[in-house]
């Protein structure tokens, strides 16, 4: 299935953790500082290396896609952390 991608940078607000799949693995949902949200996939395995305490306030690097549910996160990056404060302006 083609499908098209978006790349931009978001600050991470809140990661609230979603219902399990049914395979039993974790899914999460990011809200951004625009208020704009987006899930990660189900049975994507690196979903188990989010520490969202860590994330959460920090500028990320995210690539998605659109679904007939909304967005969903195909993976997501920390830029150079001494990035952090830069507005998001600054990225476009």
């Amino acid at each position: 299935m083609n499908y098209t991608t978006f790349t931009n940078n978001f600050r991470v607000t809140k990661i609230e953790r979603d219902n399990n799949s049914r395979n039993g693995n974790p899914r999460f949902k990011f809200i951004f500082d625009n208020n704009f949200e987006m899930k990660t996939p189900v049975d994507a395995g690196w979903v188990y290396a989010i520490v969202p305490d860590s994330i959460e306030g920090e500028v990320v690097r995210v690539k998605y896609r659109t679904k007939r549910g909304g967005y969903e996160i195909l993976g997501l990056s920390i830029p150079d952390r001494s990035t952090k404060h830069i507005p998001l302006s600054a990225f476009n």
